[in-house]
């Protein structure tokens, strides 16, 4: 499954939960789940309070 089907079928999901996904969390999510980023760093940055997306290319 391409990244792009993978963020929509996520996406769709957690609209169904009520929460919405602006750019940044498209751009940080995509970055996960291509292996540019890991999932314990964007949890650091979710603790320390970083920008993730100033991070990535």
């Amino acid at each position: 499954m391409d990244i792009n089907k993978a963020y929509e079928q996520a996406k769709y999901q957690l609209e169904i939960e009520g929460f919405t996904l602006n750019e940044k969390d498209e751009k940080v999510m995509k970055a996960v789940a291509s292996g540019q980023i890991t999932r314990e760093q964007l949890i650091e940055d979710l603790k320390q309070g970083v920008d993730t997306c100033k991070r990535l290319p």
